[in-house]
């Protein structure tokens, strides 16, 4: 797909701002929207602000992000926010299927990925109901990685480890180039009993919205499905906006090209300004209705 940009904190926590106005919502996975290690300093911030106790107030136990495993940026997170929860996305038992599978295991080999859960448990093993436990994603591909071979290597590689499997049964779509295809239910439930009968923590992930299109992954792939932007049915991000060079849009006379410094200390002065006119109605308001 390639990558179009990364988000900025303030755009990642507008998604709970309107997750709110719908219903509750008191716990946050970063997964499904690119691989969240690689806008580092973007997750890290948005983090923060959710779990700070004057903006949203999240728990910071509530907060998992997940990772296809970029190593060295796991070990940053564990020290820069140590009370986070931790996710994998694995897809494959071994080093050589995982490189055809997820091509950045080339880089950071599966064992390195297995040295950092160790690491996080280690850390984590006596915080209450946790327990250092690390959530580890497999998507099932019949014919590729739901063999009872595969079954049997990741049993053994999550042996004595604090994790959980999540098995995750492919969604299909149209325009698939690797015409990757879903396993029949019995393959899915063999391969989960024989996780189960090792004593492993598995569950199967039922889908939901694959008849319209909208189970994990699918919107995103579909040429024919067009997806607009909640605020300016564009799909350009307010980081490329505000760079834009030559004279582009304004908010409130404020060029979207300035400095987003600028652009941040302009809007501000803006509010202040609208906030004491209101202040001076409602207190010239009570003063008459006194007198």
């Amino acid at each position: 797909m390639g990558l179009q940009g990364n988000l900025w904190a303030g755009e990642i926590q507008e998604q709970l701002l309107h997750a709110r106005a719908l219903r509750n919502v008191s716990n946050i996975v970063f997964m499904g929207m690119g691989e969240p290690l690689e806008n580092y300093d973007g997750v890290t911030s948005a983090i923060r602000g959710l779990t700070d106790t004057q903006r949203f107030g999240l728990a910071p136990s509530s907060v998992t992000v997940s990772t296809v495993g970029i190593v060295g940026n796991m070990r940053r997170l564990m020290d820069d926010l140590p009370k986070f929860k931790l996710a994998i996305s694995l897809h494959a038992p071994n080093q050589q299927l995982r490189e055809e599978l997820v091509p950045i295991a080339k880089s950071f080999k599966l064992d390195s990925l297995m040295q950092v859960i160790d690491d996080y448990a280690a850390r984590t093993v006596s915080d209450g109901k946790r327990k250092g436990m690390v959530m580890v994603s497999y998507v099932l591909l019949e014919g590729v990685n739901d063999s009872d071979e595969c079954a049997d290597q990741l049993r053994d590689l999550v042996a004595n480890r604090p994790v959980i499997i999540n098995l995750i049964p492919y969604n299909p779509f149209d325009g698939n180039i690797h015409e990757y295809k879903t396993p029949s239910p019995e393959r899915v439930d063999a391969f989960l009993q024989r996780l189960v009968s090792a004593g492993i923590r598995v569950f199967e992930r039922r889908h939901h919205g694959r008849d319209i299109a909208a189970a994990c992954g699918q919107l995103a792939k579909l040429g024919n499905t067009h997806i607009e932007d909640i605020e300016t049915c564009s799909c350009s991000l307010a980081k490329d906006r505000i760079r834009k060079d030559g004279q582009g849009e304004e908010v409130n006379g404020i060029p979207l090209h300035a400095s987003p410094l600028i652009h941040h200390w302009q809007q501000l002065a803006v509010l202040g300004a609208v906030s004491a006119s209101l202040a001076a109605v409602v207190f010239l308001r009570l003063r008459a209705s006194r007198s």
